[in-house]
């Protein structure tokens, strides 16, 4: 009978040849993707490039720009991000590529909170989040949607501070027509 050391070593020695194997020869090389990515540090396994921005992320990020140039890839933990680090990148980023930098990452949340992305929060950029964005505009947030629902903001304001005794100096300053359409 084997001992319980021997086979602990055994099982992460068979673990680790089982992971080398699937990076190294299934996964291409062990890259993860295969376009290029810009310049950076090289990441520590688990926990990326968190160790090279140190207390203040600015400055070391400033160093790093120096070092790499202004446009760098960094891995935060698992997630791969690309910094652009002058203005003229940015400008680049933000101005000539903006349609593929305007969408959010697909999450959980959104797919099954929003309707699978469907709500104006987290729809993906193109003709019906400028229509929900539109509509929301004209209809929800115009100065006379604000003014029509200045009451129920205030009754809601009242009931959360948990002040019902205010609720009936609330209602005498209701104009006579505001009153009447929110009883129909």
């Amino acid at each position: 009978m084997a001992s319980p050391t021997a086979i602990i070593y055994g099982v992460a020695f068979a673990t680790f040849v089982y992971f080398l194997i699937t990076k190294l020869f299934l996964r291409g090389g062990g890259r993860r993707s295969q376009k290029p990515l810009p310049p950076g540090p090289t990441p520590w396994p688990i926990v990326g490039n968190l160790p090279h921005l140190g207390p203040i992320p600015h400055h070391s990020i400033a160093a790093l720009a120096r070092k790499y140039g202004p446009l760098m890839h960094l891995r935060l933990g698992v997630v791969d991000v690309v910094v652009a680090a002058s203005a003229s990148v940015a400008a680049q980023f933000l101005k000539i590529h903006d349609a593929n930098f305007s969408d959010r990452p697909p999450s959980s949340g959104g797919k099954y909170i929003a309707y699978n992305y469907q709500d104006m929060v987290f729809a993906p950029y193109g003709p019906r989040w400028r229509l929900l964005r539109k509509v929301s505009a004209v209809h929800l947030f115009s100065a006379k949607a604000l003014d029509d629902f200045r009451y129920v903001r205030q009754v809601k304001f009242i009931l959360f501070l948990g002040e019902k005794r205010f609720l009936d100096a609330i209602n005498l300053s209701i104009p006579k027509n505001k009153m009447e359409s929110r009883q129909t």
